[in-house]
C-alpha cells in the first residue's frame, strides 16, 4: 500500500527551494558522472578476461575467498559458472584488489595488467562515490546518497524527496530539514552496513536520506492525524490516520519485505533511515520545546511574576511574529502567505480559536479545495473537548451544508463523535444531515447504533415525536441484537 501526506499544500511565498536543489544535485551527478558508468565497467570485464587475468589471479582468488568468501569460493570451484558472471564479483571487490596488489608472488607483467584495469574502472563513479561495506569510508558514506542504480532508480526517489521534503522544508525551516536530510543518510548507510549479509554490494541512492524525511514526516505530527492519499491495487482515496501510526507501518514494511525479498533494494538502510529521520526531527522538536517548558515552570513558580516583563520564550515570540505576518499579508491581500502563517501557528496551538476562525475565513473562499474539508474537519474533531469552538463548528456545518460539499469529505468517526456531542445538549435539529448521512453510508460504525438511541430520545424531548418514533424503528429492525436495538423496541412496545 502506498502512503503519501495531502496534509500540506506548495506555498507560493515560501517554496520549496531546498528540496528542488537536492533534487537537481541528484540529477546532475547521474547525468555527469553516472552516464559512461555501465560501458566503462563491460571494458573491464573484457579486459579482465581478454587478458587472462582470470587464469592469473586464480591462486589468490582461491585463497581470498576460501578466507574472506564462501560464496565466491563456491562459484570458483562451479565449472557451471560463466566467467562473466565470476569476473563481476571480482571487479566490485576493492578488498581483493588490495589483497592481490599486496602479494609478491606476481610478475612485472602482471602488475601492469592489474594496474591498467584499476586505471579503467578508476573512471566508473561507482568505484569512487558508492558506498562498499567491505572498504567503509566517511567520503562515501555522505556521496552515495547522490548516487543511483539507474534512470528508474533515480525518477522514483526523487518523486518521493519531491512530496516529502517539500512538506518538511515548509514545517521545519531549510535548515533542520536538510540536518534531517543529511543525518538520516548516515543513519541509512550505518544501518546497511551492519545488517547487510553481503559485504561486497555497493550501496547508492538517496532511498535511505528521503526515508528519513519520512520518518521526520511522521514524527513532527506524532500522534495527530494527518490526511494521506493511499493507493492499493486500484483502490485509492484520503484517510486521516495518526502520523505515529503510519510510521510503525513503514517501518514494519521495510522487516517484511527484507526477510521476504530476493531484489536488490537495501530496506535495512531504509528502515535505518526512517528510525535516524524520526530520532534525529524528535530531538529538534525536543531542544525547540525545551525553553518553552523552562519558562512555563519559572512563571509557575513565580506567580507574582509581572505579565507585561518581555517573555524570553522564543516559541511565544515566533508564533507572535508568524500571526503579525499573517495579518498583514491578509491586508496586503497576499492570502497564501497569511495561511501559510496562520497554519504554521496551528501546528503549535491547535486549539487557537481566533487563528482557526481568521483561517476558516480564507479558506471558504474555495469550499472545493481539500484544505478546506481538512481544517473543517480539524475544527469539527477539535470542538468535541474545546466549546469555545462550537460556534465555528457549527459554522463550518452551515457552510458544508448550503455550499454544494455536504459532510462526505469529513471523515465518518469526526462527524459521530461530533454528533454524540450535540445530543449531549439535546442539539439534534443541526445534526439531521449528519445523522442521514451516517446511516447511508456509514452503517456499520461500532457506534453509530448508540448515537442513534439517544438522538431518538433527545428529538422526544425537543417535541420531535414522529422524529423520534422513526429513528426507533430504525433502530430496531437494523440492529436487532445490539443493546440500542433492544432498547428501541422496549421504546416503541412502551409508547
Amino acid at each position: 500500500m502506498l502512503l503519501i501526506p495531502a496534509e500540506n499544500r506548495i506555498s507560493k511565498q515560501n517554496p520549496p527551494i531546498l528540496t528542488i536543489l537536492i533534487i537537481l544535485a541528484n540529477v546532475i551527478a547521474f547525468f555527469s558522472l553516472q552516464s559512461n558508468d555501465d560501458d566503462i565497467f563491460y571494458q573491464g570485464i573484457d579486459f579482465y578476461i581478454e587478458e587472462g587475468m582470470l587464469n592469473l589471479e586464480q591462486k589468490a582468488l582461491e585463497d581470498y575467498s576460501f578466507e574472506e568468501r564462501g560464496d565466491l569460493y563456491d562459484a570458483l570451484t562451479n565449472p557451471n559458472i560463466p566467467n562473466e558472471y565470476l569476473v563481476q564479483h571480482i571487479l566490485l571487490d576493492q578488498k581483493f584488489a588490495k589483497y592481490v596488489k599486496s602479494r609478491s608472488d606476481y610478475s612485472v607483467e602482471w602488475r601492469k595488467k592489474r594496474d591498467k584495469l584499476e586505471s579503467i574502472l578508476s573512471e566508473a563513479s561507482l568505484f569512487q562515490y558508492a558506498f562498499f561495506p567491505s572498504d567503509p569510508s566517511i567520503f562515501t558514506a555522505f556521496t552515495h546518497m547522490f548516487m543511483h542504480g539507474d534512470i528508474g532508480h533515480l525518477i522514483g526517489n526523487m518523486i518521493f524527496l519531491f512530496l516529502f521534503g517539500y512538506n518538511l522544508e515548509l514545517l521545519m525551516g531549510r535548515t533542520k530539514m536538510f540536518t534531517t536530510y543529511i543525518l538520516s543518510g548516515l543513519a541509512a548507510v550505518t544501518f546497511f552496513a551492519i545488517t547487510t549479509d553481503d559485504k561486497f554490494v555497493p550501496l547508492v541512492g538517496a532511498s535511505g536520506a528521503i526515508a528519513g524525511l519520512m520518518g521526520g514526516f511522521a514524527a513532527w505530527y506524532g500522534l495527530r492525524s494527518i490526511r494521506y492519499f493511499y493507493w492499493v491495487f486500484v483502490i485509492f482515496n484520503y484517510v486521516r490516520l495518526p502520523a505515529a501510526l503510519v510510521l510503525f507501518y513503514w517501518l514494519a514494511k521495510e522487516l517484511v519485505q527484507d526477510s521476504m525479498s530476493s531484489d536488490n533494494v537495501a530496506y535495512m538502510a531504509h528502515f535505518g533511515g526512517l528510525l535516524g529521520g524520526a530520532i534525529c526531527v524528535w530531538l529538534l522538536k525536543l531542544i525547540k520545546l525545551n525553553p518553552q517548558a523552562t519558562t512555563a515552570v519559572s512563571t509557575q513558580d513565580n506567580p507574582d511574576m509581572d505579565s507585561d516583563e518581555p517573555k524570553q520564550d522564543d516559541l511565544a515570540s515566533r508564533m507572535d511574529n508568524h500571526y503579525k505576518q499573517a495579518l498583514a499579508a491578509t491586508q496586503g491581500l497576499n492570502f497564501e502567505l497569511a495561511k501559510t502563517h496562520f497554519y504554521t501557528i496551528l501546528h503549535e496551538q491547535p486549539h487557537n480559536k481566533d487563528v482557526l476562525g481568521r483561517l476558516y475565513n480564507l479558506e471558504k473562499a474555495s469550499p472545493e479545495s481539500s484544505r478546506y474539508a481538512t481544517l473543517c474537519a480539524d475544527i469539527l474533531q477539535a470542538s468535541v473537548h474545546n466549546d469555545s469552538l462550537m460556534p465555528l463548528a457549527e459554522q463550518c456545518l452551515n457552510d458544508l451544508k448550503h455550499n454544494g460539499i455536504g459532510f462526505k469529505p469529513i471523515p465518518a468517526n469526526i462527524l459521530l463523535d461530533f454528533s454524540r456531542k450535540q445530543v449531549r445538549h439535546k442539539k439534534t435539529e443541526p445534526i439531521k444531515p449528519i445523522i442521514s448521512l451516517l446511516v447511508q453510508h456509514y452503517c456499520d460504525l461500532e457506534k453509530l447504533p448508540d448515537l442513534l438511541l439517544h438522538f431518538a430520545f433527545a428529538s422526544g424531548q425537543n417535541g420531535d415525536w414522529q422524529g423520534k418514533q422513526k429513528v426507533l424503528s430504525f433502530l430496531s429492525k437494523k440492529y436487532p441484537d445490539t443493546f440500542a436495538g433492544q432498547e428501541a423496541k422496549k421504546a416503541l412496545q412502551e409508547s
